[in-house]
């Protein structure tokens, strides 16, 4: 999950999605705790990437509205 969260930001919906998963099913205590202890783990492991997006964004600031390709 750490590596595909540093692959695409968006992958880390997948770790929510599996948090509800867990809380929905009734799964016993320990299992939603053990997930809880290494989702944190995860998203600290992802805190460095953050400012980089934020620089990333900036890339593509510039572009103003939708982009046409002429027809």
């Amino acid at each position: 999950m750490l590596l595909a969260g540093l692959m695409h930001e968006f992958a880390v919906l997948a770790l929510v999605a599996h948090g509800v998963t867990l809380l929905v099913s009734r799964v016993p205590r320990p299992v939603p705790r053990a997930w809880a202890v290494t989702a944190a783990a995860v998203v600290t492991g992802l805190v460095p990437l953050v400012p980089r997006s934020a620089a990333q964004a900036e890339q593509v600031a510039w572009i103003a509205g939708s982009v046409r390709l002429p027809s």
